[in-house]
């Protein structure tokens, strides 16, 4: 009897390889298309900063809610609302549509006049509010979890270098 058993298995064992190589194949497949989604949900007090004027500091509830989708085959998508309190506009939930590009999460607004940048897990959030889209515009910016106006002034640079030099 064990004759016969190990003689069917020397007979099909390339078989029983090739099915478990196939498996194992289709399971690095399927966990590289399958995309991962992670939700997303900030709400805390943020203060918003002028950079031309150094004492104007103004504090909101900002809410963020959302779903973070990463996959290896499509652009990384983050989905949701935000809400700003006592900010015109966006005290209401206004939906959000973010895509990585160049190792960070950048988006733009239906509205030119607002800029949403995020590192890559959604853990450095900036938010840049222009009065417009000239030179000499008044720029507002939030940057939640900063402690102070140099942490955000730092996060303003590091994610729009141009706005350095105003």
């Amino acid at each position: 009897m064990g004759e016969e058993n190990k003689n069917w298995f020397a007979r099909h064992r390339t078989a029983v390889f090739g099915i478990a190589v196939a498996v194992l194949i289709l399971n690095l497949v399927v966990l590289v298309a399958v995309p991962t989604q992670t939700p997303v949900e900030l709400s805390q007090t943020v203060t918003e900063y002028a950079l031309a004027d150094e004492a104007f500091a103004q504090a909101h509830t900002l809410t963020l809610t959302g779903t973070l989708t990463k996959s290896v085959l499509h652009s990384n998508l983050f989905h949701g609302t935000l809400t700003i309190s006592g900010l015109d506009g966006m005290e209401e939930p206004y939906t959000l549509t973010l895509t990585r590009e160049n190792g960070a999460w950048h988006g733009l607004s239906g509205e030119a006049s607002i800029l949403f940048s995020a590192g890559k897990e959604m853990d450095t959030l900036l938010i840049v509010l222009q009065g417009s889209q000239d030179v000499g515009a008044d720029v507002h910016f939030l940057a939640p979890g900063a402690a102070s106006r140099s942490a955000a002034l730092t996060r303003l640079y590091t994610y729009y270098p141009a706005y350095r030099t105003k």
